[in-house]
């Protein structure tokens, strides 16, 4: 099936009100939707990689990074894409809590040199499905005269910070 038909799907599937976009809000919609919490976390990303997405293996959770240092509407464009994964049911790492305390304890780094196979040339559909589904919630975040929801700060740092308290690490 065409990406654009899949992503067409998986948008009217959200059941979302993009009339009262904002990231936070989808984040939390797809949160419940999926039964999975979700913690966006923006990160120093290797050179060739943009966003992650990782699932907790022991717990409901999601873990989507994204690349810190560019324009914020790119990094709600990286959010978005990670997202369309989930939503799209594509593979994706899997990581626990152990990880993630060793991770940011700096005590071990994120398995991105994984990222590489899991996203090989047989999966580039996966990353066209994706994109598509991206570009389709920015078109209706932008049809909505939400434009500036995708330009508003939108990490959870809240979240991420009540994680890090949760785990002994703040």
């Amino acid at each position: 099936m065409n990406a654009k038909l899949i992503a067409e799907k998986a948008l009217k599937e959200l059941q979302y009100d993009f009339r009262a976009f904002s990231i936070r809000g989808l984040i939390s919609h797809i949160s419940e939707m999926k039964g999975r919490e979700i913690i966006t976390i923006p990160w120093v990303m290797p050179a060739t990689v943009f966003g992650a997405w990782m699932s907790d293996d022991e717990e409901p959770k999601e873990y989507i990074f994204y690349r810190d240092n560019v324009p914020v509407i790119h990094q709600v464009h990286i959010q978005l894409h990670e997202l369309s994964h989930l939503l799209l049911g594509h593979p994706t790492l899997r990581i626990n809590r152990k990880k993630i305390a060793e991770v940011f304890e700096e005590r071990d780094s994120l398995p991105f040199a994984d990222l590489p196979r899991l996203r090989s040339p047989q999966q580039t559909e996966c990353e066209t499905q994706a994109e598509a589904l991206a570009t389709l919630i920015q078109e209706r975040v932008i049809q909505n005269s939400n434009m500036d929801q995708l330009l508003h700060d939108l990490s959870s740092e809240e979240k991420l910070a009540n994680f890090l308290k949760t785990m002994g690490l703040s």
